[in-house]
């Protein structure tokens, strides 16, 4: 079994409704170098699950990373102890079941972005594996951390809320159009819930990945998936 080094980190309330924290150090950079080296060769072209004609809303490279992978492992298990019980274990009632998804790795370089969109499918979805097993169980991002590793000379390349308005402005984020557009920091993550108490996608966090002016921009994207349906 792979041993994880210990590990802090700190935590900044952003918002309460909806809920978004942002962390400070949550990778260090030992593991930040790795995962990079581990992704680079993996690299393609983003795509957009479910919504092919809008691949020009979304020009970056990213790549699913190993689940072998041991520095992944720590992160991951780092990633775990941060949503605790009220995310990882299902309730009594045994109506939903959610586990850590895999994890992808993407790369903005000059000119490339994400336009406005959500991590949340409008239809909860079948995977594959189910599919092929005859298992009937749904799944959707109940949350996302959103980790950046590097940010090479990055200029622009913001993650941006619109509807989450912070005021005024500092080191890690500036006020955009109402909203908040969050710095590249390497080494720092975002965390928001994305589905609201009956499941539903909650609109306001929608975000975009700031045209990148100049540079590289390479993040973390983890995604826990939450399971309904009569074999969660």
């Amino acid at each position: 079994p792979t041993t994880c080094p210990p590990h802090s980190y700190t935590t900044q309330l952003i918002s309460l409704d909806p809920l978004l924290i942002y962390i400070t150090n949550f990778t260090t950079p030992a593991e930040r170098a790795s995962l990079i080296a581990t992704g680079l060769p993996l690299l393609e072209p983003s795509p957009i699950i479910g919504a092919a004609h809008l691949a020009q809303a979304r020009t970056s490279w990213s790549a699913p990373l190993p689940d072998t992978d041991a520095t992944l492992a720590c992160v991951l298990a780092r990633a775990a102890a941060f949503l605790g019980p009220a995310l990882l274990l299902p309730p009594d009632d045994g109506r939903r079941v959610v586990e850590m998804g895999p994890a992808q790795m993407v790369r903005y370089s000059a000119g490339q972005r994400f336009d406005v969109h959500t991590d949340w499918f409008a239809r909860p979805r079948l995977l594959d594996e189910d599919g092929a097993a005859g298992r009937r169980r749904l799944y959707n991002r109940v949350a996302t951390i959103f980790a950046v590793l590097e940010a090479d000379g990055v200029e622009g390349g913001e993650t941006w809320f619109p509807h989450v308005a912070v005021g005024g402005e500092g080191a890690l984020w500036r006020e955009r159009e109402g909203g908040t557009a969050f710095k590249a920091v390497p080494g720092n993550a975002l965390f928001w819930l994305n589905l609201l108490g009956d499941g539903t996608g909650d609109v306001r966090t929608a975000h975009a990945g700031l045209p990148v002016e100049g540079g590289f921009k390479t993040a973390l994207n983890i995604w826990p998936r939450v399971f309904f349906g009569p074999d969660a």
